[in-house]
């Protein structure tokens, strides 16, 4: 998932997505899915929508079956402007599937290796003489999730961070495991790779990925920003309900947070980009075509399956990579931050890109079990995600860990 706060406690011509045509903030005009699977994803859309209450909802899919690229509801509530497919908005811990992606190139090219220590770059990690980058980009290190989980740095959202900020307040969290002894989400273990990155390379993260991924593969409008929120116009508002059970509550305008800066989640969760420049990525990372074809071959071999303790996955099945997640043969990333929700996921096999964008945070049903209703929705309920249709588009997530027994 990602960086998810309660607040009151966090490839492909770019043009074919924003050249879609959209009618009056609705569903875009589709090019060629059949009309039974057109209805089908519309009513998944819908429904997405009048149960989480989101302000707007973007939806990319690219498939031989057709496709849809559809731009629902507002983008700011303060001024009823419509969304529309072309606007940024922040990615979240899909952040973490670039830097994982910088760390398989250098290991690509003799520079890192997937055993090697984390101490070997960052002194004061907990554990760090037994952690490895293997263990980092697979969420099995035992490091805790990092800055966001200390109330007082959710704070410094509204001011930014220093990268030093970052990595302190990562190390001064007491690990939650032993090296290598479960799944454990940690954005502190991803911010320790982008460290890596830059050791490496002699660049910042940003630098690095902008050099090494988004220019090369032609993405124009994705960024980890080094100051502000990133987001340039157009681009849509987010909205973090915060609190308690509110994954079903109607964003208001008082919810705003775009302003919220980006330098605190840095290389686990900073980036900001569009439906049209993810849609390239997802191909990139799910081909492995940045990578040495051997690293690929290891980065894909034995995923290991994992939950999040507060069920944000909805019961699917799910298996972390190096670097990204799997799921039915989708590869991709998931990404949570205060005033948005998104996920980004291709699948090799089928030729097949899948969006969902939700300008609220949080949301009952996630845009995690939104992509798995929509693939069913187009390749059949038998792709191995573990869960129905229904299931898939029933609210559970309240943001909350089970209770004590359950």
């Amino acid at each position: 998932m990602g960086l998810t706060v309660a607040l009151t406690a966090a490839v492909a011509s770019p043009a074919a997505a924003d050249a879609a045509p959209t009618t009056g903030g609705g569903h875009s005009a589709d090019r060629s899915l059949d009309p039974p699977t057109l209805a089908e994803v519309q009513r998944i859309v819908a429904r997405f929508q009048d149960t989480n209450h989101t302000p707007g909802v973007l939806v990319g899919i690219w498939s031989p079956e057709g496709n849809f690229v559809s731009a629902t509801g507002v983008s700011d509530l303060t001024t009823g402007a419509p969304i529309a497919p072309d606007m940024q908005f922040k990615i979240a811990s899909q952040t973490k599937a670039f830097t994982g992606n910088l760390v398989l190139q250098l290991v690509g090219e003799g520079r890192v290796g997937l055993d090697d220590r984390i101490s070997r770059w960052v002194a004061g990690v907990p554990n760090g003489d037994r952690i490895t980058i293997r263990q980092l980009l697979t969420m099995t290190s035992g490091l805790s999730t990092g800055f966001l989980l200390q109330e007082e740095n959710v704070a410094k959202l509204t001011a930014g961070c220093t990268e030093a900020d970052v990595l302190a307040a990562g190390a001064a969290e007491p690990p939650v495991a032993a090296p290598g002894e479960m799944w454990s989400y940690s954005n502190y273990g991803y911010d320790l790779l982008g460290r890596v990155v830059e050791l490496t390379t002699g660049l910042d993260i940003s630098t690095a990925i902008r050099t090494r991924i988004t220019e090369p593969l032609g993405m124009h409008r994705t960024f980890l920003p080094t100051s502000g929120n990133g987001l340039s116009t157009p681009f849509t508002h987010g909205y973090g309900t915060g609190g308690v059970l509110s994954s079903v509550a109607p964003g208001v305008a008082s919810d705003d947070v775009t302003p919220l800066h980006q330098s605190c989640v840095g290389a686990s969760g900073g980036m900001v980009s569009t439906l049209s420049d993810l849609r390239v990525w997802s191909r990139a990372l799910g081909t492995g075509a940045l990578l040495e074809p051997q690293v690929w071959r290891e980065a894909t071999r034995n995923p290991i399956p994992y939950v999040f303790p507060d069920g944000y996955n909805g019961s699917g099945r799910w298996f972390q990579g190096l670097g990204f997640v799997e799921s039915g043969g989708f590869i991709g990333k998931e990404g949570s931050f205060p005033g948005y929700e998104s996920i980004t996921m291709y699948s090799p096999s089928r030729h097949t890109t899948i969006e969902v964008v939700a300008t609220k945070q949080p949301n009952g049903i996630t845009p995690t079990l939104m992509f798995q209703a929509l693939a069913m929705a187009l390749y059949g309920p038998n792709l191995g995600f573990g869960l129905t249709p229904e299931q898939a588009l029933t609210p559970t997530y309240t943001g909350l860990p089970p209770a004590p027994g359950n």
